[in-house]
């Protein structure tokens, strides 16, 4: 591997000089312009110089050196070029720094040929322009040709200089945004050689007062909105953005700005809205190793593992949903379970890219061996739900956050691009009046499991290092699954109004979220295959504002549905927990919409039980988390044997339990 990959490279080294040659002049005309004006000056030439080589060589195709004369076809590239520049000046070509690629540069070049193709037959028909129809249309081709070539020769040798694929052992050059306490203090631990390998450029601030001036040896650079040009200029790789005070927005649209073209883009947090209440969720804070080196060189994954998605907990209530949709959209899947529920989820499911390792998200031994050569993790695993974590809370606390840690940690150390995290909207305990609870409302849990969550979502943040972590704070799950549970509460109501036509509602007036486990199985694939700008390091409630509903509600609806079912009504409220939550961040982000209504899935486990004698026992063990961790938690542990897919022990010990 390692001597084909030297031979591609040196085939890439012989065959690569045009893009080297437009690097080594956009390199130094980058090094002779400074002035803005003049930049946009520099590209306008560059479009005008390939209108006119598109016109000499769309008249010497068409033999047309015998019916012109120099003179016409000169005056002809300079009409091309000036229609040219004036209209990519019209499409905002050159208000910002090319990035070569995407839409609106694909967008940009189209309007301008076309404006150009138009601006030529005017004048033909006017008698201006004395060449053939067919040349003409030649030469916008020809025009379109040569500036999509420079656009993506630039881009080419840009994204190249970046990778290093000519350049061996270059060192790692860096900017930092803001100049301010933070940056400085960032600036003093590179400037003192702590990260080997990289050369700290300059600052980059928006305060006037800093401007052109030297800070600890390091110099400001520019402003914010100059950060493209001077990076390109000055061979930047990466940016850290040292404004833990700046708005959540600008510094997300200043990293899209550098992102686009290549250049890696870090910001450090704060904790003044941890300390004021408003960010409870992100706590904690971010080490310059953590930063900046991390512990070991990450790895690339090789082309063929780049959609291998680790799934804990792929045999539970929500996992065996997932398991099996990312297969059908080609992934190739990992499973990392205890199977302490059973094999049920996963029964029958054979498939060439699903591997099943029986293991424990505890270990590290296991979470190791789980992660090799693996793109993205989808963590499910965890003891869930307020009666099942009460059993033992040790137990609890190590499954539930312990674990947490280890696999983040893991991830970072193997160099996973992203973690999508699975947590509750139980986090939010009980809300005060008719408030709609939303990513950044104030946490409240008031048990076991949600403040298990809450610890686990600021060690993940925390911990993240390299990898692009995201947390899925889940509505109560309803629905059926291969892997059934009939201690959720639209299932639990349904099973009890089918078999024995008769529900009990405890207090009723408490509001819950609420989604099917096939939508909170989509929900996971879209965050997964999200750009890193729109997820990574973010929050977002899964469900769906219309499933909204009261304990009373729910029952209500069984009852209509299901047909012939006694009510009974009880005032003792045991579960606390009362909250309406709002899903119109991942809406209006991710576009996601929940596809089944809570109607929709009574019916579904309705039908079903009706059905299947097995699913009318609804008592039995296997359905219900705690009297199946009752039993986990009595068996005495054992090793397990890794990496064997068809065989999973008998008895499960006490540890990882099936999302």
């Amino acid at each position: 591997m390692t001597s084909l990959r030297f031979e591609f490279d040196s085939l890439a080294r012989r065959f690569s000089w045009p893009a080297r040659v437009v690097a080594d002049v956009a390199r130094a005309l980058d090094d002779a312009v400074h002035r803005p004006a003049l930049r946009r000056g520099a590209k306008a030439g560059v479009d005008f110089a390939c209108a006119a080589l598109a016109v000499v060589s769309a008249i010497a195709l068409s033999h047309g050196f015998v019916r012109y004369s120099a003179q016409e076809i000169a005056t002809l590239s300079l009409l091309v070029g000036l229609l040219l520049v004036f209209a990519d000046t019209l499409a905002g070509s050159y208000r910002t720094i090319w990035r070569y690629t995407g839409l609106p540069e694909a967008l940009a070049l189209t309007f301008a040929s076309m404006f150009v193709l138009t601006a030529l037959l005017a004048l033909r028909a006017l008698g201006v322009v004395d060449f053939y129809l067919a040349t003409l249309v030649l030469i916008v081709m020809f025009m379109l040709l040569f500036c999509v070539a420079v656009r993506g020769l630039r881009r080419w040798s840009r994204a190249t200089a970046i990778r290093g694929v000519w350049q061996v052992a270059a060192p790692r050059r860096v900017m930092i945004a803001g100049a301010g306490r933070h940056g400085l203090s960032i600036a003093r631990e590179l400037t003192a050689g702590s990260v080997p390998g990289l050369e700290l450029v300059g600052f980059l601030d928006d305060d006037p007062a800093k401007q052109d001036m030297v800070v600890n040896g390091v110099p400001v650079l520019g402003s914010l909105e100059e950060a493209l040009p001077l990076a390109e200029r000055r061979a930047v790789r990466e940016v850290i953005v040292a404004m833990p005070d700046a708005k959540r927005e600008v510094v997300r649209a200043f990293g899209r700005r550098l992102e686009d073209v290549g250049i890696r883009v870090r910001a450090i947090g704060g904790i003044a809205r941890f300390v004021q209440g408003s960010d409870v969720h992100r706590p904690g804070r971010v080490t310059l190793d953590e930063l900046l080196a991390g512990t070991t060189p990450r790895r690339s994954v090789p082309p063929s593992d780049r959609r291998r998605v680790l799934v804990t907990g792929g045999a539970g209530f929500i996992g065996s949903h997932l398991t099996r949709m990312l297969l059908a959209r080609g992934y190739h899947v990992r499973v990392l379970d205890r199977f302490d529920y059973g094999r049920a989820g996963l029964n029958g499911l054979v498939h060439p890219r699903l591997e099943i390792l029986s293991g424990d998200v505890c270990s590290s031994r296991d979470v190791s061996r789980a992660l090799r050569d693996v793109h993205g993790v989808i963590a499910l695993a965890a003891i869930v739900g307020d009666p099942a974590c009460n059993l033992d809370p040790e137990e609890t606390v190590n499954l539930n956050y312990t674990a947490t840690k280890v696999l983040i940690e893991a991830c970072s150390f193997y160099g996973v691009r992203r973690v999508v995290f699975a947590s509750s909207c139980s986090v939010y305990g009980a809300s005060t009046g008719s408030d709609v609870l939303t990513e950044q409302s104030r946490l409240n849990p008031v048990s076991l499991y949600a403040r298990t969550r809450v610890l686990s979502e600021n060690i993940l943040f925390d911990r993240a290092g390299d990898v692009e972590p995201v947390v899925l704070r889940l509505s109560t799950v309803f629905g059926l699954s291969p892997r059934m549970r009939f201690d959720l509460v639209v299932n639990t109501l349904t099973v009890r109004a089918v078999v024995d036509h008769k529900i009990s509602i405890m207090g009723g007036n408490q509001w819950r979220p609420n989604v099917h486990c096939r939508d909170a199985a989509r929900a996971f694939i879209r965050v997964l295959e999200a750009p890193a700008g729109l997820v990574a390091g973010e929050v977002f409630n899964v469900g769906g504002d219309n499933l909204n509903h009261t304990i009373a509600d729910l029952g209500n609806m069984v009852a209509t549905i299901v047909g012939g079912v006694e009510i009974a009504q009880q005032q003792d409220i045991a579960d606390p927990r009362d909250y309406r939550v709002s899903f119109e961040k991942i809406r209006n982000t991710l576009g996601f919409e929940p596809e089944f209504t809570v109607a929709a899935g009574i019916r579904e486990v309705a039908a079903a039980v009706r059905l299947d004698p097995m699913l009318r026992d609804y008592q039995n063990a296997i359905y219900h988390n705690v009297q199946a961790l009752k039993q986990s938690f009595l068996t005495p542990r054992r090793r397990r044997t890794d990496w064997l897919p068809g065989a999973v022990p008998a008895a499960s010990a006490r540890a990882s339990a099936s999302a």
